[in-house]
């Protein structure tokens, strides 16, 4: 079963990905992340319904993009837990405070933290990008994450570190993926959209399993450059 997904993996990754994935049925059933525990926290909820855009909040953003990178993670056998899964976990009259959150990710003893948000700021900019704050496994994180999203939007935007709470307290690889800016009119139609969130989780998620997939690898395995062949994904 480990030979057949990562052969489909290998297939999409390099022969490369229509878009838009919405319209694609994904038969990914396999056990390339059995044994891993993935933590997702979306950002924000009940009180706190974070950055606005003009039409949307940025909660119910991040609720919809994580609970479809759910799907994604448990297709590929890993076992994900939620800081909340639906608006009645937080209630309305209530904040889920950061350090609440940090206390519960990490007694969930995960192997990984994907936090989720949408960014904000002035209205021309946009584009997502990948934050973390410290150590080789956000960093490493980060980049394969950030890589996929440059490969799907095209955007320039690289790896920052941020000083963020959640990553700053994390016991494991933590990253915090800002989807777009809610900010920017385009961005926000986008972010709006069931497509957009569904696909942007599907990049999120090859990402992060090309992460765990390079650490059954020996190091001195992963200096050698791969096949020319292999490096072309159109």
């Amino acid at each position: 079963m480990v030979w057949k997904g990562l052969v489909f993996l290998t297939l999409w990754l390099h022969l490369g990905v229509a878009y838009p994935l919405a319209t694609q049925s994904f038969p990914m059933e396999g056990d390339l992340l059995a044994g891993r525990t993935v933590v997702i926290d979306p950002g924000h909820g009940g009180l706190d319904p974070g950055a606005r855009g003009k039409q949307a909040t940025e909660d119910r953003i991040n609720l919809e993009v994580a609970l479809a990178l759910k799907t994604w993670f448990q297709h590929a056998g890993a076992r994900v837990l939620m800081s909340w899964s639906k608006p009645s976990d937080i209630p309305r009259n209530k904040k889920f405070r950061v350090a609440q959150r940090v206390d519960w990710i990490n007694r969930t003893h995960g192997d990984v933290l994907i936090d989720i948000h949408c960014n904000s700021g002035y209205h021309t900019y946009r584009g997502p990008q990948t934050f973390y704050w410290s150590g080789a496994g956000s960093y490493h994180l980060a980049n394969d994450i950030q890589q996929e999203l440059q490969y799907w939007t095209h955007t320039r935007r690289g790896v920052t570190r941020i000083n963020q709470y959640v990553l700053r307290y994390a016991k494991m690889p933590a990253v915090n993926v800002e989807l777009g800016f809610i900010s920017n009119p385009k961005d926000e139609v986008a972010l709006m959209s069931s497509g957009y969130q569904r696909d942007i989780s599907w990049y999120i998620f090859v990402g992060t399993e090309r992460w765990f997939l390079k650490g059954r690898w020996p190091e001195k395995r992963l200096q050698v450059p791969p096949p020319t062949h292999l490096l072309i994904r159109d």
